[in-house]
């Protein structure tokens, strides 16, 4: 069992890891007011405003291409150009909607990564968007019918992108094809040591025969029969899976050695295969320590997990954020060795980066730049187990040449640096934002010599609150400013030092 967290437990440290774990940590001020919100009204109150729904979908529209298709399935700008809208779309998803959100969706596209390029031709940039504004409706938990795992996964098996990069689209009765069956139980409810046979990924293979996609863009046939839950949101472009009856494999299947559902009719269907899954508690273990890792640590404890995943099926079921609520209110979710002890992730890094900055998120093709040299791009994800953890082999975005790019990245904005960027009309794009306000950073009065002490104390709580320096490191940056003070003027020794700041490995906790 979790313990309770104690009020006494709510300091500044605590709430910035809050805001760190179940968002994108913010501005200073930002902050204070999150502070101070559970100081006066309590914990329960703080965790609550992160996880109570609220989204406004009209703040998040879709790219104005989404909604322009001529009859002949055009979509007006280049291939590249509909390509960075879709990060763009989807890291303003992380930059500006409701926090927690953002955090689950991030998790929610690592879970189910799908390949932009698997659905073919102009469908893609459709099923695309489609695919993360389904789960980014989930990750939010606002209407009804989403923010449940076992509704999610139902969604997920019958969307375009998925039905692609699985091919799906291929297995039907007499032909099966096994992609989307294994990686239903490996990957996304079982996990690997799930307790499932070779004959468990055949029978889950067989029951999501027959389904298809319309591949183009224009509305589908008058004569399909809509489920209102696979609709794409009102005044958009419509795409469609279907169920090709004909192609469908409705024999009496075995599923974890059960020939029945749980409420009581024989397993033919995938719908039938979700319901047993979700039924077994190896699928809630499996899930709650993934969102364990994601939240929390690394190294969760067996039977604390187990308790949690019994409760996450038979009391919350299968929905994310009553869970997380429990977590983010226990004193596990704040022990010493939790806070500041998570590498942030490529995503995070650049987020938590700009929402400190208090500035926003690069134009479209800068932003799809800059994911690609920290090896992170969202539409194409490295391999359908999505992207690996700091400590895992293939890990590409903690790689020497992405974390290279991570510590010079700042000196983007910071210094002007535009040859970080390796495309010269992502460093246009750059050029023309605003400046960043220096004197919001660090006033006048601070920069000079004397005042050293005070000035690193609010450069380092503005940008890394969590971890702090060591007095070695404190003692170098001093060392360093006071030599740019003397060849160069305040402003630029700033920037020098800040660049330096920026670099520290504390920068890269959370």
């Amino acid at each position: 069992m979790l313990t309770p967290v104690t009020q006494s437990q709510w300091t500044r440290r605590t709430a910035d890891h809050l805001l760190q774990r179940a968002g994108f940590g913010g501005s200073p001020s930002t902050r204070e007011t999150f502070y101070q919100l559970g100081l006066q009204q309590g914990i329960e109150a703080a965790v609550d405003s992160l996880v109570e729904p609220s989204e406004n979908w009209d703040q998040h529209p879709w790219p104005e291409w989404s909604t322009e298709i001529d009859p002949n399935g055009e979509l007006g700008p280049s291939t590249g150009e509909r390509r960075y809208d879709i990060v763009r779309w989807y890291m303003n998803m992380l930059r500006n909607g409701q926090p927690l959100a953002g955090k689950i969706l991030k998790f929610l596209v690592d879970h189910f990564a799908v390949n932009h390029d698997a659905s073919r031709g102009e469908a893609r940039f459709m099923n695309t968007l489609r695919f993360f504004d389904m789960l980014r409706k989930h990750a939010a938990g606002k209407e009804e019918g989403y923010g449940s795992f076992d509704t999610l996964l139902n969604h997920v098996s019958w969307s375009e992108s998925m039905i692609w990069t699985l091919d799906m689209y291929e297995s039907k009765a007499n032909n099966i094809n096994e992609n989307f069956g294994r990686e239903l139980l490996e990957l996304f409810t079982l996990g690997v040591n799930g307790g499932y046979t070779e004959d468990d990924v055949g029978a889950a293979a067989e029951a999501f025969t027959g389904r298809k996609t319309y591949r183009h863009q224009s509305p589908v046939p008058d004569s399909y029969q809509w489920d209102p839950k696979y609709l794409a949101p009102e005044g958009m472009p419509r795409g469609a899976a279907y169920q090709n009856e004909n192609q469908q494999d409705l024999l009496p299947k075995v599923m974890l050695g059960q020939s029945k559902t749980p409420g009581g009719s024989r397993i033919t269907t995938g719908d039938d295969i979700l319901a047993v899954i979700f039924a077994d508690i190896e699928c809630a273990k499996h899930l709650t320590w993934k969102l364990w890792r994601y939240f929390v640590s690394s190294n969760p404890d067996a039977v604390l997990i187990e308790d949690l995943a019994t409760r996450f099926r038979d009391e919350h079921k299968y929905e994310i954020r009553p869970l997380l609520r429990e977590i983010f209110l226990s004193q596990e979710f704040y022990d010493a060795s939790v806070i500041g002890g998570q590498i942030k992730d490529a995503a995070d890094s650049v987020i938590t980066f700009f929402n400190a900055l208090e500035f926003d998120l690069t134009p479209p093709r800068a932003t799809y730049n800059l994911l690609e040299q920290l090896n992170y791009n969202p539409i194409y994800p490295p391999n359908i187990s999505g992207w690996a953890e700091p400590e895992s082999e293939g890990n590409e975005w903690m790689s020497s040449g992405a974390l290279l790019f991570r510590i010079n990245l700042p000196s983007v904005w910071i210094q002007q640096n535009r040859n970080v960027l390796n495309d010269s009309r992502s460093r246009d794009e750059i050029f023309a934002m605003p400046p960043v306000d220096f004197e919001k950073l660090a006033p006048p009065e601070l920069r000079d010599l004397d005042n050293f002490p005070m000035l690193i104390a609010k450069l380092t709580d503005r940008f890394m609150p969590l971890v702090p320096l060591r007095k070695s490191q404190v003692r170098i940056l001093y060392d360093q400013y006071k030599k740019s003070s003397q060849r160069i003027d305040d402003d630029e020794a700033l920037k020098e030092l800040l660049v330096l700041v920026l670099a520290l490995p504390q920068n890269q906790m959370q």
